[in-house]
């Protein structure tokens, strides 16, 4: 085959491109391209250099010369995107990364689950000096992951990051949370909660349960001591626009279970009150109809005849006289003056 001039050639170009990858590759060029999304913070790499930040990649950037010898970039968040952060009360949900179990009492000692979200974003482009600053303080450390089987930097992608969170982020959400919490009772966050609060267990418990807490106001008001209290801890502001929307505020099983019981019975007491209610208007109806129908038999008479049942023939006789009315009801009834005067038959 080498003794065609075309396979010559083409055997030849791929030496050369053998040849010129191997040059790139000793020598250390590197090029790298920025996934949209994500901002890479690029770190000298050579045998001589420093490891000093050389670059940053923005969102989306096009392939681009990094250097000789340097790093890989430390991908990071865009400030555009959202993250979030799960807060649930579930055991089973919390055993991954970027999602914290939170229980906390309230101001009666009440031990509840909360369910919610936090929304929020990385400072990424939006400021590359406070970006550097974290590439440097927190981007050189691993973090222990929720499971503790792994330790990952924060820039290893979103288990990376979400491991951050949970080591730097989670103690500051949940000294929010208990402090802001701490200040209801159990009954202003979950309503069934005043059913058996201590004192409030009677029928009327519900009237006289303190007003519901406005979560929505609740979460607001965590979302501006995040924003304050989470720069004061770790020193600058690299999450911002923290937002955190509470989906629902759950009791732990044994209260529940004690709510459910209380229900069930002031449920069963209404039924009682309501057959109760039931029976003393039938007593009342029996009476007025029984005075109707002394006063008068010709009533009694046709209520009688409309009571008999289908397929029945009755021959009906009042105080003690001939019989004078026959009925033959079916879905109406059969009445007439069927006897004979002489007979009475």
């Amino acid at each position: 085959m080498m003794r065609k001039r075309g396979s010559r050639r083409l055997a030849t170009l791929i030496a050369a491109l053998i040849g010129v990858g191997l040059i790139i590759g000793v020598s250390g060029a590197r090029v790298a391209r920025e996934p949209i999304g994500y901002v890479g913070v690029v770190r000298n790499g050579g045998p001589l250099d420093s490891r000093t930040i050389r670059q940053v990649l923005m969102p989306g950037q096009k392939l681009t010369w990094i250097g000789l010898f340097s790093e890989s970039p430390h991908n990071y968040p865009a400030s555009n995107v959202n993250r979030t952060y799960s807060v649930t009360s579930d055991p089973k949900r919390g055993s991954r990364p970027g999602v914290d179990v939170v229980t906390v009492p309230t101001k009666d000692g009440v031990q509840v689950g909360i369910e919610a979200t936090v929304f929020m974003r990385f400072v990424g482009e939006r400021n590359l000096d406070v970006l550097k600053r974290f590439d440097v303080s927190y981007g050189t450390r691993r973090f222990p992951t929720a499971n503790g089987t792994r330790r990952l930097y924060p820039w290893q992608g979103d288990d990376g990051f979400n491991t951050w969170l949970d080591n730097l982020f989670r103690p500051v959400l949940d000294y929010n949370l208990r402090r802001e919490i701490g200040r209801f009772e159990c009954a202003q966050l979950v309503a069934s909660c005043s059913l058996v609060s201590s004192g409030r267990a009677s029928i009327n418990a519900a009237a006289r349960a303190p007003r519901v807490a406005d979560a929505g106001a609740i979460a607001d008001r965590i979302s501006a001591t995040l924003n304050r209290d989470l720069t004061r801890t770790i020193g600058q502001p690299y999450l911002w626009n923290i937002r955190m929307r509470i989906a629902r505020v759950s009791l732990p099983k044994g209260v529940q279970d004690a709510v459910d019981e209380t229900q069930a019975k002031y449920v069963a007491v209404n039924e009682a009150r309501a057959e109760l209610k039931q029976a003393t208007y039938q007593t009342r109806r029996n009476r007025i109809l029984g005075q109707a129908y002394n006063e008068s038999p010709a009533l009694a008479n046709i209520d009688a005849i409309k009571a008999l049942p289908k397929q029945a023939t009755v021959i009906l006789s009042t105080n003690g006289k001939a019989p004078a009315v026959l009925a033959t009801p079916g879905n109406g009834l059969n009445t007439g003056s069927n006897t004979d005067s002489n007979t009475g038959k």
